[in-house]
């Protein structure tokens, strides 16, 4: 509640309060952890993990309760069956070429089709 001074001076001193509402935009960001595993042929992921989307039933008795830690499994279980791959994590981090796109989303497609551009070019294999 709000005082009114105009209402108040119109009633001759009689105090009057005038209801106030205040609207407040909250907006929140979640996180995902991913992994796209990409061939040589093409710029499209092969395979795509969505850290809450992925079913971890597959890790039986290493599973656990956090998402994150079982994608922190899954991670660690692709890099060791493939050591030969080139794994990167610098989408964790911002670019300092980034620009804002229209698509949410889009910036992260962006980025990771030029590490794996990236890493085509500087291996010297794929087309």
């Amino acid at each position: 509640m709000k005082l009114s001074v105009p209402a108040t001076l119109l009633t001759g001193g009689i105090p009057v309060f005038r209801k106030v509402q205040d609207r407040t935009k909250t907006s929140s960001i979640k996180t995902e952890e991913f992994v796209r595993l990409y061939g040589w042929t093409s710029v499209e992921p092969i395979v795509e993990i969505f850290q809450y989307d992925f079913d971890y039933s597959s890790l039986a008795e290493k599973k656990r309760l956090s998402s994150l830690e079982n994608m922190n499994i899954v991670t660690t279980e692709l890099r060791s069956r493939f050591p030969l791959a080139a794994f990167d994590n610098r989408l964790t981090k911002h670019f300092k070429a980034d620009v804002p796109f229209a698509m949410p989303g889009e910036e992260i497609e962006i980025n990771c089709r030029l590490i794996c551009l990236y890493y085509r070019a500087a291996t010297g294999l794929g087309a």
